[in-house]
């Protein structure tokens, strides 16, 4: 069922690995994009070529949401539905999508041509609404594009409206030029920036390395970016120097870095537009973070949808490998690195640090009980270093600029540097905002991305993704500052920014919510996989006019049975939107309850677990 050149290929990948059941989800790509599907023969015969049971490749396939168990047309729609597409007409999109096909969500046009599927956040909120068809983005759609694109597809195979290189706002953050703010986002608001080697280069580009390798030992660059404060970007803010230092020493032992690239987080967007419009800014960092720690192997775990970036990243590698800084002896220097991209299928739960070593071994993304942590028992059971996109893009500028230069920017000694913010939802320019730390939600809101749309009354933001607790109103001016919006009863997590405007039913917002966790629930956990489902059964009930008294106090009660009871925070994230909204808006609660009904409900809404 594979064909030759099918086999070939997932042989080829094997060399990237030290075990052959790591080229897993690689294989069934392969075999996905031959057939559209996975077929019983042919995972059988990627069964073979890693010497596995083939239910250990069907355990795989079943866990992973981007892979085709069954036969689908020859275009895969997949419409976003997760709370900013959502905020943004994607119940709307999907409704219209369905009376042009004739069909419903998980049918397929009697020719065989179109199958659609309503799916969870693609890290396309700042451009919603959204459809992801095979490989291709479509956003800021209308009725108009869809069906433009409907019929690019049919006449000629492929649709011009298909998103090329991620950036939004689409012409950048000028104002942000003016104030001298950016060092993340600077190449790629140079005009004509391609994000090539030679362009990274003429910004000066790998001269960092250069530098390191003649005048730095591993420990003084840790020590520098100890310093100089830097907190992991990706959603738990923890000390990047300080995790470089728990890899013990031993030059003998193996040890791993991985790229955490599995951008998922409702809300979050800004890891894509850096893999797509600057990639060797994050190769260099990766460069420097292998140095540090004695790695000489990196994977850049990428999330599965964003084959586009996946691409790009490929591309850069060949590139920085023909110039000499990734290889054997880089530079003379006399440090050997490999790295490669290992990209996902589709498992939010893979952007949790264990479940994607998990996931990059070719096994299910479950989080593993810690300890041990990945610092000594990681990636193969090695010392094992996991950093998020743009945690990793940040050092080539610490180390050139030294880390006073980064702790002077910012709201020291704890939150120092740049960060990157992605505001989606009711919000006048959308998009992603370099922005000194310290700045308020207001600034942000109001001065970066420029106000409420339309002006209306702002009812609720979500500072952090989705699993950060909702604010409201009364913290437009809580600093953006690690340890001030945790004390506010929130976390700045992965920098997802989502606006709410008065028309929004925090009821259903958090319905919204709760349904992406229950879906994306690795199903590990009792309580996780259990009660996210039944928070969710609840949540909808009282969403359709069927909600009891009773609910407004069992609801905390089992949010107290998950929060803290799981392997991973995944449970403690879950709960967020429930009791936020119970905490601020309770009175919509009741006002659901009493009425038996959704007040802000014009017409029905598309909300099932699965999907």
């Amino acid at each position: 069922m594979l064909s030759e050149a099918g086999k070939k290929e997932i042989k080829e990948l094997l060399k990237r690995y030290p075990t052959k059941r790591s080229a897993l989800l690689s294989a069934l790509h392969v075999l996905q994009r031959e057939h559209g599907y996975l077929p019983k023969e042919g995972m059988v015969d990627v069964a073979e070529i890693l010497e596995l049971a083939p239910v250990h490749v069907l355990e795989a396939a079943t866990f992973y949401t981007l892979y085709n168990l069954q036969p689908i047309g020859k275009y895969l729609i997949q419409v976003c539905h997760t709370l900013s597409c959502g905020l943004m007409g994607a119940n709307s999109l999907i409704l219209y999508l369905q009376d042009k096909l004739g069909i419903k969500m998980g049918e397929t046009t009697p020719d065989g041509m179109f199958s659609l599927k309503a799916v969870e956040c693609l890290a396309s909120c700042g451009t919603a609404p959204m459809m992801q068809i095979n490989d291709d983005y479509y956003e800021n759609l209308t009725n108009e594009k869809v069906d433009q694109i409907l019929s690019d597809l049919r006449t000629r195979g492929k649709s011009p409206l298909a998103s090329g290189p991620f950036k939004v706002p689409v012409n950048g953050d000028a104002d942000a030029v003016k104030r001298g703010n950016l060092i993340l986002f600077k190449n790629m608001m140079t005009p004509d920036y391609s994000g090539s080697l030679k362009d990274y280069e003429k910004q000066g580009g790998y001269q960092t390395i250069r530098k390191m390798f003649k005048e730095h030992t591993p420990q003084a660059v840790i020590d520098i970016v100890k310093k100089s404060g830097l907190r992991g970007r990706g959603g738990a803010g923890f000390p990047t120097g300080t995790k470089w230092d728990f890899i013990p020493k031993d030059q003998n032992l193996t040890k791993y870095l991985c790229c955490n690239a599995d951008e998922s987080e409702p809300g979050t967007f800004k890891d894509r537009q850096l893999i797509d419009r600057d990639p060797h800014q994050i190769i260099e960092g990766i460069i420097i973070a292998c140095f540090a720690i004695g790695a000489h192997t990196a994977y850049i775990y990428i999330r599965g949808e964003f084959a586009f970036g996946a691409k790009v990243l490929e591309q850069a590698l060949a590139e920085a490998y023909r110039a000499g800084y990734l290889g054997k002896n880089i530079l003379g220097s006399g440090f050997d690195l490999e790295v490669y991209v290992h990209r996902g299928a589709g498992a939010y739960i893979c952007g949790e640090e264990t479940a994607l070593l998990e996931s990059i071994e070719g096994k299910r993304g479950l989080p593993r009980v810690k300890p041990p942590f990945p610092a000594t028992h990681g990636l193969y059971g090695k010392p094992t270093v996991v950093n998020n996109i743009e945690t990793l893009s940040n050092l080539p500028h610490i180390l050139t600029r030294g880390a006073d230069w980064f702790t002077a920017i910012g709201s020291p000694p704890k939150s120092t540097g740049t960060r990157l913010f992605c505001v989606s939802g009711h919000v006048k320019r959308p998009g992603n905002y370099e922005v000194p730390m310290g700045i308020t939600f207001r600034e942000l809101i109001y001065d970066y991305a420029g106000g409420v749309l339309n002006d209306r009354k702002l009812k609720a933001f979500i500072p952090g993704g989705a699993s950060a607790a909702f604010f409201t109103e009364q913290h437009l001016d809580v600093k953006l500052d690690f340890d001030l919006v945790a004390q506010a009863g929130s976390m700045l997590g992965s920098g997802g920014v989502t606006i709410m405007d008065d028309t929004t039913c925090m009821v259903w917002a958090a319905l919204s919510l709760m349904n992406f966790f229950h879906h994306e629930s690795c199903g590990k956990c009792t309580p996780c996989r259990e009660g996210s489902g039944w928070l969710f059964k609840i949540l909808q009930r009282i969403e359709n006019g069927e909600g009891q008294e009773e609910d407004l106090s069992l609801m905390p009660k089992l949010c107290g049975n998950i929060a803290g009871r799981t392997v991973c925070a995944f449970g403690d994230a879950e709960v967020a939107p429930v009791l936020s909204t119970l905490k601020y808006f309770r009175e919509e609660y009741e006002k659901h309850i009493r009425e038996k009904r959704c007040p802000f409900q014009k017409e029905g809404r598309l909300m099932s677990v699965g999907h």
